[in-house]
């Protein structure tokens, strides 16, 4: 009897130590007020990677990014140490047509038919500042803004250091599977920092002025201090497998808006 119940309350002791584990390893989960609805965010913790990729893209992909490149993706180029010093929280999805729509009141996005829950998409670098300040408006706990792009490389890779986080078909819509539209968000899966569709689906906005990276480490890199287009990260529904990729950089036009471009949130708490 006394054998028994130890053995009942070692077993005891270690569901609840697997059970706190289990809640130690998830992410944490807060939620901003977006209207009548709420936006999920994830907390990413600080810390270090190497931002851009050594891979060399040379096929005749109908890539051209840069007509004097010897290598199609030299903007990937150099790596390099980038520290992201404060924790910050990122949105858990897209931001999604009703988000959008809870907030401006409208729905711009070309594939209506994919549903409310689908990224918002044909919206251009402008109308996603103008929807940060409304959103903003009605904030008191939170201040909203775009991701740079590093901190977009750092959450999208999430502690790994290959192309992608995962298989392509078990993490991204992509040409092979995306059928010429965008999906709902959270359908494939999340990668360790608890993020959805960071690759494929939509490319997302950034904050950053595109431009050349640095060769040596830097601490929250901002970007270039100007220039004429934005940056854009992720790949999309229609994308082949070789732009659905961490370190794939692309950029657009600030009053741009395309079905394949959507954004998601970062967001620091207010003191």
């Amino acid at each position: 009897m006394i054998a028994t119940m130890k053995a009942l309350a070692v077993a005891v002791i270690a569901a609840l130590m697997l059970a706190a584990a289990a809640s130690e390893a998830a992410p944490a989960v807060d939620y901003i007020v977006a209207g009548k609805s709420r936006i999920a965010v994830v907390k990413i913790p600080h810390g270090m990677f190497m931002m851009g990729s050594e891979m060399v893209v040379r096929a005749d992909d109908h890539w051209n990014p840069c007509d004097s490149c010897p290598a199609r993706n030299d903007v990937e180029r150099p790596v390099h140490q980038v520290t992201i010093s404060k924790d910050f929280w990122m949105g858990e999805f897209d931001v999604t047509q009703g988000q959008w729509q809870a907030v401006m009141g409208n729905n711009p996005a070309h594939s209506r038919d994919a549903g409310p829950d689908a990224p918002v998409e044909q919206v251009s670098f402008n109308d996603v500042q103008a929807f940060l300040k409304k959103l903003n408006a009605a904030q008191n706990r939170w201040t909203v803004r775009l991701p740079t792009e590093a901190e977009w490389e750092y959450a999208a890779r999430a502690g790994t250091t290959g192309e992608t986080y995962g298989p392509l078909d078990d993490i991204a819509w992509y040409g092979a599977n995306g059928s010429g539209t965008t999906h709902p968000v959270g359908k494939k899966l999340a990668n360790a920092f608890g993020l959805y569709d960071m690759l494929g689906n939509v490319w997302q906005w950034c904050q950053d002025w595109f431009g050349p990276y640095p060769a040596d480490a830097v601490v929250d890199p901002q970007g270039a201090a100007q220039g004429d287009r934005r940056a854009t990260r992720g790949g999309c529904y229609y994308c082949d497998a070789i732009h659905i990729r961490a370190a794939r950089r692309n950029r657009d036009l600030e009053e741009h808006s395309s079905p394949t471009i959507g954004f998601r949130i970062a967001a620091v708490p207010r003191k």
